[in-house]
């Protein structure tokens, strides 16, 4: 195996060990035939780094203006602003809604996690998108989707 292979496996290997709960996106190959959980999970602070540290979108207490109508306004013209370049990352900002990618969209997901590598040096914005990175490599290497399932359902 090469260098780069074995990190990722290392590095896979971290994200299985890492404690896993409600509050968490699990995520599933999913191939037509049932699905099967890949080892680890999204956690709530791995969709923080990967949206504010990663992508760039605004945090709120950022946006300044007169009135909370005025700061909603702002904050989400910045959020989609950043976000229209990640359709696919997007789908996954919500931990309590399942989210489902087809084989074909994987290849797109992977090139929007290779897209948020190429502008981020953030630790745990990297370590974010590398969970699903992996995730979407094993995904193109089965011919398989990926489903990314609330901790707390179950995986249907």
């Amino acid at each position: 195996m090469n260098d780069n292979g074995s990190a990722a496996g290392e590095l896979e290997q971290q994200f299985i060990l890492e404690q896993k709960g409600e509050g968490s996106l699990s995520l599933f190959f999913s191939d037509g035939a049932g699905n099967s959980y890949v080892g680890y999970d999204i956690n709530p602070e791995d969709i923080e780094a990967l949206y504010f540290e990663g992508i760039g979108v605004p945090r709120w207490e950022s946006i300044k203006a007169d009135d909370i109508e005025q700061q909603k306004a702002i904050y989400w013209e910045r959020f989609n602003e950043r976000m229209d370049n990640f359709p696919l990352i997007g789908r996954a900002r919500d931990t309590d809604e399942r989210v489902e990618y087809t084989p074909v969209e994987v290849p797109r997901l992977r090139e929007e996690c290779e897209r948020v590598l190429a502008g981020t040096s953030d630790p745990k914005a990297v370590r974010a998108v590398k969970k699903l990175s992996l995730a979407a490599n094993r995904a193109i290497d089965k011919q398989a989707g990926l489903n990314l399932t609330p901790s707390q359902l179950p995986n249907l």
